[in-house]
């Protein structure tokens, strides 16, 4: 009956163990998974705290970016940033038809357009304007920013040199997609109506 008792508690042991490495095994996996998510560290918690508020300041800055980079507006070939506080000016009944003619040529091209689509979610060097652009050369996307610092519709920081969307061009750009989708509802409502 002894060896029956001693057979019983080995087993018993080797169950345990068996469990316990079960769970060591659960506990690798799941290691695993978090690391081929993304990046996993396994930190304390002095260094969790001090990188949340790392983190924090980052995003901090990048809200201020992003609250700036929406009220940028050209001003005499400078940026001028236009604060929250500041009244706007307020539009007037007539504009200057020369300065409507150049935004609305600006605006007469589709590489223009283009660009001003992907200057709409942020600024951009001209490197990444041209790995997102690929079409365009990078002689021909050089001469269609000129062509929109020129209008108006973009400015590049001298410091950084990204270029940026001003208010007038995200306004324009906005406009023009609105009077081509009228036009499209308009071509599609005739093409109903047999004409």
């Amino acid at each position: 009956m002894s060896e029956d008792k001693d057979l019983k508690d080995e087993m018993k042991k080797l169950k345990e163990e068996l469990q316990g490495l079960k769970e060591q095994l659960r506990e690798m996996s799941e290691g695993l998974e978090h690391k081929r998510k993304g990046i996993y560290i396994d930190v304390n918690e002095k260094l969790s705290d001090y990188l949340g508020d790392v983190m924090e300041g980052v995003a901090e800055g990048i809200r201020g970016e992003l609250k700036r980079s929406i009220f940028i507006s050209p001003h005499h070939g400078e940026i001028k940033i236009i604060s929250e506080e500041k009244e706007r000016p307020e539009e007037t009944a007539r504009t200057d038809p020369a300065q409507a003619a150049a935004i609305m040529s600006a605006l007469g091209h589709e590489h223009r357009l283009k660009v001003l689509d992907e200057l709409m979610s942020g600024g951009k060097y001209i490197s990444e304007l041209q790995n997102s652009l690929p079409e365009i050369t990078s002689s021909t996307l050089s001469s269609h920013l000129d062509i929109l610092q020129e209008a108006g519709l973009v400015v590049q920081e001298r410091v950084r040199g990204r270029y940026l969307i001003t208010i007038p061009g995200r306004m324009a750009y906005k406009m023009a997609n609105a009077i081509t989708k009228q036009r499209d509802k308009q071509i599609e409502q005739r093409a109903d109506l047999g004409e």
